[in-house]
């Protein structure tokens, strides 16, 4: 058996309107090109960063085929909640102090949203790291990962070419 065929990482393309992949950034990725760049939207320190992906408008449609991760493993189909209220706290990191308290912010803010509004914290930590933060910090926001498909970096336009995690956004 010839092993080093079987060493490569597998790319898996999905067709959404527009390609995204399941590479482990956008800059090994050769498919990653061909979707729109921006830059100096974002900074860190004095550098600018490239977002990936289209960037969408208040009142676009979820794109079709953007599932993320819930703490069991299971998928969230956010095409799902079409027709209801649904609020996305994006977020690099839960396990820094700005993201921490974007999500108890978001959290705190429920009771003032129409009854029924789904309040989804997004990030690309690992679902476990992401149920033990809800856990400890006791949110209610319900706690879903990109970190697998990396689908929804990608077509909310919110993934950070450099650094391959998702740029904060609400």
């Amino acid at each position: 058996m010839n092993r080093a065929r079987y060493d490569r990482p597998v790319h898996r393309i999905l067709l959404l309107g527009l390609l995204t992949t399941s590479c482990s950034s956008s800059a090994d990725c050769p498919i990653a090109a061909t979707l729109p760049e921006k830059s100096g939207t974002i900074h860190r320190g004095d550098a600018p960063l490239t977002l990936v992906g289209k960037t969408l408008e208040v009142g676009d449609a979820v794109p079709a085929g953007v599932t993320l991760v819930d703490g069991k493993l299971a998928a969230i189909d956010l095409g799902a909640l079409a027709g209801k209220l649904v609020v996305l706290s994006v977020v690099p990191s839960i396990d820094t102090r700005v993201c921490e308290s974007q999500t108890h912010k978001m959290s705190d803010s429920i009771d003032k949203m129409p009854p029924g509004t789904e309040v989804i914290t997004v990030s690309r930590d690992l679902p476990f790291a992401q149920t033990r933060f809800a856990e400890e910090a006791v949110v209610r926001t319900k706690m879903a990962s990109d970190y697998h498909a990396r689908s929804f970096g990608r077509s909310f336009g919110v993934e950070v070419k450099e650094t391959g995690l998702l740029a904060r956004n609400i």
